[in-house]
């Protein structure tokens, strides 16, 4: 009974195995990519490596991704020693800053860029 009950669960795992390598995955975009990177990195991060805790999560930078996977207009870096970070308006799609905008402790105000943006395209398209 016990070794037709295992080959049973074999022949399920197998089989779960298989759909699920016929399941093709949605490419990441290059935000979801480099958070993903960012939290690679921490996840190897020991005790041994910090200087004190959290320390060494300044000095990362972590993306802002939208639910879509398109960077947020606004990037910040994080917060330190009770000062907010700096703050820039990106391209959605590259997540680069926009060459007109300032970096400020603060609110950049990216929505008065949001007309340039709209004639740029939000989304990749495929050939």
């Amino acid at each position: 009974m016990a070794k037709k009950q295992y080959q049973n669960e074999l022949r399920t795992r197998m089989r779960t195995n298989l759909n699920e390598d016929r399941v093709q995955r949605e490419p990441q975009s290059t935000c979801q990519q480099e958070l993903d990177m960012v939290l690679e990195e921490i996840s190897k991060m020991t005790s041994e490596d910090n200087r004190g805790p959290l320390e060494n999560l300044y000095g990362l930078k972590f993306p802002n991704c939208d639910r879509h996977g398109l960077y947020n207009l606004k990037q910040c870096n994080m917060s330190t020693h009770g000062q907010r970070g700096e703050c820039w308006c990106v391209n959605p799609l590259t997540g680069v800053q926009i060459p007109e905008t300032p970096k400020v402790r603060g609110d950049p105000n990216c929505n008065q860029f949001q007309e340039e943006l709209r004639v740029m395209p939000t989304t990749i398209t495929s050939r």
